[in-house]
């Protein structure tokens, strides 16, 4: 009995010696810890490492790039897609108090299990309640009747997308549905999207649909109930632990394809940022990206102002007068009667680390007026343009009256050139009177030699018949 209980213990024991090792081995192999987002405080000038598989942040104002990971890539937009619906339907002027009936393609023709505020077929909704369940909720009937009722038909509005998408400068871009439901088919980048978002910013009202906290659809034909909506994105709601102080508005997005994506823009001390997320493992790390990509670029960039002190004056003496603005409508001129001006508040976003005491100013006048446009300024770094700006004037008519003497100098060179024509017609012409006169002269030359030729021989004739008849 002792015996086996040993052989017993010496088993158990061997067990316990085996079991750890491969454990961790298996621990090694299946366990792997999710990424997070890292900042990096103690050096600020370091970009942070993400979560997200595509990132860009852009200046709202310029369109300049001061972060991307991968923004060229292709990828799934999901609800994002919405900016682009709505700020169509904004474009369209579609009047908010107008009543919509929700279609049976609305209500069926989009995924049961996607985010919806539960129409039904034949409710009646304002046009102002499917653009805020559209940006607010992000409720996928309200984009497809929104989509219905601007182009009627969802492959019109997709349309309407994709050239909208052209125009805004999207190259990497192709839209099929209004709500970003799944569809091979339908992709954009990150740079694109914020393009797009750009443009979106331009219009006031989208700026406020993408900053409502919360929003109320009022009781319908089909029920008394109302429906209390909130935004989906977390960076603008105080209550939540993913909170930016600085965020004013964007838009969530997910599928199981697209993963996690974002939209969201953001205003400090002036200066307007958009950052798109896409590609994003998890809904948590799309806020924790977009926060430390703005805390990035928020402590590293600042706008410049070149012009802040500039004066005309100050560069005259730097300045070439080997151009007719300025021998024409300058120099020559009281300085009265011409105004030149640029935009002193003209602003360069530059890193932190930008030596700006290194940067060259070149005053340049152009040869002709373009629209009271005469000249520009351009900004140069380390043998680089980072920016140029016009030179104008409000002088009146000046461009006009500029034109007038271009006019005035292309007819005098047009009638030297008609004289000069004339000149060799008349040329031609004389030369031709003359060769005329001087045959006329010799014709009358010769008739008069034969005149006096038969003159003398009938005085011959007319003698020698008097000398017979004599």
């Amino acid at each position: 009995m002792k015996k086996k209980l040993a052989i017993f213990l010496a088993l158990l024991l061997s067990l316990t010696i085996c079991l750890p090792v491969s454990a961790t081995e298996v621990t090694e192999e299946v366990s792997t810890e999710h990424p997070e987002t890292t900042e990096y405080p103690d050096d600020p000038t370091r970009a942070p490492d993400l979560v997200a598989n595509a990132a860009i942040v852009m200046d709202a104002a310029s369109g300049q790039v001061l972060y991307e990971k991968n923004s060229q890539e292709k990828k799934y937009p999901a609800s994002i897609t919405k900016i682009l619906t709505v700020l169509i339907a904004l474009e369209h002027n579609v009047d908010f108090n107008a009543t919509v009936t929700m279609s049976e393609n609305a209500i069926w023709g989009v995924e049961r299990d996607s985010t919806l505020i539960g129409l039904d077929v034949g409710e009646q909704v304002t046009v102002k309640d499917l653009v805020y369940a559209t940006m607010v909720k992000s409720a996928n009937e309200c984009a497809y009747a929104l989509a219905e009722y601007v182009a009627g038909d969802i492959e019109s509005f997709a349309k309407l997308m994709n050239e909208r998408a052209a125009e805004i400068g999207c190259k990497n871009t192709h839209f099929v549905t209004p709500n970003g439901l799944h569809d091979e088919d339908h992709y954009t980048t990150a740079y694109d999207m914020a393009l797009i978002t750009k443009e979106a910013l331009k219009n006031e009202t989208f700026r406020e649909i993408a900053g409502t906290l919360n929003y109320t659809v009022p009781a319908t034909n089909l029920t008394e109930e109302t429906r209390p909506l909130w935004n989906g994105n977390k960076m603008i709601n105080p209550a939540e632990p993913y909170y930016y102080e600085y965020c004013e508005g964007g838009k969530t997005g997910y599928t199981m394809k697209a993963n996690n994506t974002l939209m969201t823009f953001a205003k400090k001390d002036g200066l307007e940022l958009i950052c798109v997320i896409m590609d994003c493992d998890g809904a948590k790390y799309a806020y924790s990206d977009s926060k430390a990509l703005y805390n990035y670029c928020f402590n590293n960039y600042t706008y410049y102002r070149p012009l802040a002190d500039f004066s005309f004056e100050s560069e005259e003496s730097g300045t070439s007068t080997d151009n007719a603005i300025l021998n024409n409508y300058y120099t020559s001129l009281d300085h009265d009667m011409i105004d030149l001006s640029v935009d002193t508040d003209y602003a360069l976003l530059l890193n932190k680390s930008v030596d700006t005491t290194q940067i060259e100013r070149n005053v340049t006048f152009y040869d002709k007026a373009q629209d009271d446009v005469l000249g520009e300024i351009t900004f140069t770094y380390n043998g680089e343009q980072i920016g140029s700006t016009p030179i104008t004037s409000t002088t009146p008519l000046l461009s006009t009256q500029m034109a007038q003497d271009d006019n005035s100098k292309q007819s005098s060179s047009m009638w030297k050139t008609i004289g000069k024509i004339a000149l060799r017609i008349g040329i031609v012409i004389g030369a031709l009177l003359a060769v005329l006169l001087l045959y006329l002269l010799f014709a009358a030359l010769v008739r008069k030699i034969k005149r006096n030729r038969r003159r003398r021989t009938y005085r011959r004739r007319r003698k020698r018949d008097d000398d017979y008849y004599f």
